[in-house]
């Protein structure tokens, strides 16, 4: 079976559509715990949003908000998670572009800088036309634990402050951040 690796715009999805979304990432997340044998059973376990600045040191303590500097063009490891934790799955299941005038043309999500996986390229001009630049991936996104996340951010223009935001779940075992 092959996989699919594009964004579905969210504009005019309804609301049961997009749960749809949100519940097949926290479902994908909560079968690769089970399955590298992280927890016994789902009910040690918790599902949270990630966190811009907690989670992956994008913006402010005080702000907790995804804002990049992007220059034209490859903006290479734009958010670069190293060291992960080893009980923690990081799922990504959309991505919002919510600037006036959004400059993100193309997201690539691996797992290193030079060689590694490459396990999604998301072309967001599709939802340059719309209302909103905001999107769901066709499929959930998903770093096991102690994988390193890279994601490299194309734009078409420099952008001293563009909020692009990645949508996702952490699951991990209860009590970890959450009890």
């Amino acid at each position: 079976m092959y996989e699919t690796s594009f964004l579905v715009p969210q504009e005019g999805m309804t609301l049961t559509a997009q749960n749809k979304y949100k519940e097949d990432a926290i479902n994908f997340g909560v079968a690769r715990m089970l399955a590298l044998k992280l927890v016994t059973n789902q009910d040690d376990l918790t599902v949270r949003v990630i966190r811009a600045f907690t989670d992956f040191g994008v913006g402010t303590i005080t702000e907790e908000e995804w804002r990049f500097n992007l220059a034209l063009g490859l903006n290479a490891g734009a958010l670069t998670v190293l060291a992960r934790p080893a009980n923690q799955i990081v799922v990504f299941w959309g991505i919002d572009n919510f600037d006036t005038n959004p400059e993100v043309t193309l997201v690539t999500f691996r797992t290193a800088a030079v060689g590694g996986t490459t396990k999604m390229m998301v072309d967001c001009q599709i939802t340059r036309g719309l209302l909103t630049s905001s999107g769901f991936l066709s499929q959930p996104v998903v770093y096991d634990p102690q994988q390193n996340i890279i994601v490299d951010i194309n734009a078409d223009a420099a952008s001293a402050t563009q909020q692009c935001i990645f949508n996702g779940y952490i699951v991990e075992p209860r009590g970890q951040v959450l009890s």
